[in-house]
């Protein structure tokens, strides 16, 4: 009798999948059909059910092969993105469970009607040979990220001792939806206190209470229209010599890890400064080193079932350490394993693994112009790069710092920029919080470091990156190409400084080094009328223009700066 009722109620739910109708369902948003199988996986766990799901647009012909994840006892879900509006059909495959095979439905998908710019213009994508990231439909996406690797220890449902007079009813959707608000487009996480365990290689029913609770996470993330730069597994340290040197488990995970959250609008990150053997030379792990890097293969495996192919890349060491090549990398002569090269730099290795783009960790100067060397192994790359870890505010600098990182790494070719705060780019840390800090500018005092998230998700630097997003969106900031220390056209007087220019001739200079001077900007056309504009980083304010007149010498002498705070100059054609 008991064996009767659980057919009829496979049966029931099957047709329920099969019947679904849809009629919510919106292009690039998540549509999840459950299946339940006639067999309960609790005790052994289903990591060789290899359930996929074909689905297939009616007009246009597009097929797009989602795999399916195992969600606890004999349940199974597949979740889907639709790329295009119209009717969709779908048909299950699995080998190993024939009570999930040759299942057949279909929905109807209608057009993004809504605000949020992730879903009008579909999922962020790389083009090869481009240094930015765009939309599915080619429009430019700004990358403007926020950092919190322990995002699951941000309580969900309640504010948590830290929220302090916020009023907040939940920890991490208050900061969410701020960082919306402040006009962030990417959430950075780490699986740092997850309350799931793949260090062993495997989904027991143990792992299925806590990836339902990272549903709610990336679920309210991608609600909110931000992309999610997540990270696979956990810690890179984690690692251990078994798992490192089982394909077949690496591939079951991975592929878990892409069904389970592909669906949404997210970058791979691989894990915590993975690209060369930072943890290895350390001594934080002894289990891999460059030569023998694990995550080449993770990166392999989730390329391999991504059907969105999502931006892939590997959060990078330090560039003291690591870059591109090793071009620039300051501890190359001390030993950096593989001369400071990334285990992604050769270009058929990023063809394999679908890398096609630079998580970059840098932290520029804050007294001083950039590193050439270092900048020019990016922009030289065919690949984008994203400042994606820099100095957090509050712990190793402060406003100040932060600004400044953000708008050098624009003007620098990186096409975006992880933004952190204390208390936020790691909940409740310990680390590095007993001792003063110095960022070459200012002083980071213990106390500052004992901030709660309530007081820096309000820091000024959190606050003026909408002026950052808003004075680039202003013009074609993906033509911007960088001017770098010892180029001809600018001799500069300010000690520190950054500079880009497009192919019509505009210029984008800040000067950041507390002093009224700029320098003279020279190539340019004798007699040119050229229009010069003070934007106010920090209030988000415009000076009046200024025209001049280029000299016979095809030099133009800058103005000083409003007053001895950073400042951007903009200097364009006057028509």
């Amino acid at each position: 009798m008991k064996r009767s009722f659980l057919y009829m109620a496979i049966l029931l739910l099957s047709l329920a999948a099969a019947c679904s109708s849809g009629d919510d369902t919106r292009t690039w948003q998540v549509k999840e059909i459950t299946f339940a199988s006639s067999e309960d996986y609790s005790s052994s766990g289903a990591d060789e059910v290899w359930m996929d799901v074909e689905f297939t647009n009616s007009k246009t012909g597009e097929k797009i092969v989602r795999p399916a994840f195992w969600d606890g006892g004999g349940a199974f879900t597949v979740r889907f993105a639709p790329t295009a509006s119209g009717r969709w059909k779908w048909r299950t495959s699995c080998k190993e469970d024939p009570s999930l095979d040759g299942k057949k439905g279909s929905f109807t998908c209608k057009e993004y009607d809504g605000d949020l710019e992730i879903y009008r213009h579909g999922f962020v994508k790389v083009v090869p040979g481009r240094k930015y990231m765009e939309y599915a439909d080619g429009t430019p996406f700004f990358y403007l990220g926020d950092t919190h690797w322990g995002m699951y220890t941000e309580e969900f449902d309640e504010p948590g001792p830290h929220a302090g007079e916020t009023g907040a009813e939940s920890h991490f959707r208050y900061i969410v939806d701020k960082r919306v608000q402040q006009g962030f487009t990417v959430y950075q996480s780490e699986p740092i206190g997850a309350a799931f365990n793949l260090t062993d290689g495997k989904m027991d029913q143990e792992d299925i209470p806590g990836f339902q609770t990272a549903d709610k996470y990336y679920g309210y993330i991608a609600g909110k229209g931000l992309v999610h730069a997540n990270a696979e597994f956990f810690f890179a340290s984690a690692m251990n010599a078994a798992l490192a040197s089982d394909d077949r488990a690496l591939e079951n995970i991975s592929r878990y890890w892409v069904a389970r959250f592909g669906a949404y609008p997210v970058f791979w990150t691989l894990a915590q400064e993975i690209d060369n053997d930072f943890y290895h030379e350390r001594g934080d792990q002894r289990v891999y080193d460059y030569s023998s890097n694990p995550w080449v293969k993770v990166a392999e495996y989730l390329h391999k079932h991504d059907a969105y192919s999502h931006p892939l890349s590997g959060h990078q060491e330090n560039s003291y350490y690591t870059t591109v090549t090793g071009r620039g990398v300051s501890a190359g002569e001390s030993g950096a394993d593989g001369g400071g090269a990334s285990v992604f730099a050769d270009d058929s290795v990023a063809e394999r693994t679908g890398h096609n783009w630079w998580a970059v960790q840098w932290s520029p100067s804050l007294n001083g112009p950039v590193s050439p060397e270092m900048v020019l192994d990016y922009w030289e790359s065919s690949r984008p790069a994203v400042n994606y870890e820099g100095r957090y505010c509050g712990l190793w600098t402060k406003d100040f710092g932060s600004r400044v990182q953000g708008w050098v790494s624009f003007l620098s070719g990186f096409f975006g920029y992880g933004y952190g705060a204390i208390d936020i780019w790691l909940y409740k840390s310990s680390y590095d919080i007993n001792s003063d800090s110095h960022d070459g500018v200012d002083l980071i005092s213990k106390e500052d470091k004992l901030k709660h998230w309530s007081e820096s998700v309000d820091y000024p630097s959190a606050n003026q990156m909408i002026h950052l997003r808003n004075y680039f969106e202003s013009f074609n900031w993906w033509d911007m190409e960088p001017v770098l220390p010892g180029d001809p056209s600018f001799s500069p007087k300010a000690a520190a400084w950054a500079h880009a220019k497009t192919p019509d001739g505009t210029h984008v200079l800040y000067f950041f080094s507390r002093e009224h001077l700029t320098g003279t900007l020279g190539g340019l056309a004798p007699g040119l009328e050229v229009e010069q504009n003070w934007y106010n980083p920090r209030t988000g304010q415009r000076a009046e223009p200024l025209f001049r007149t280029v000299n016979e010498e095809g030099k133009l002498v800058l103005p000083d700066r409003p007053d001895t705070q950073d400042w951007v100059l903009m200097i364009k054609h006057h028509n």
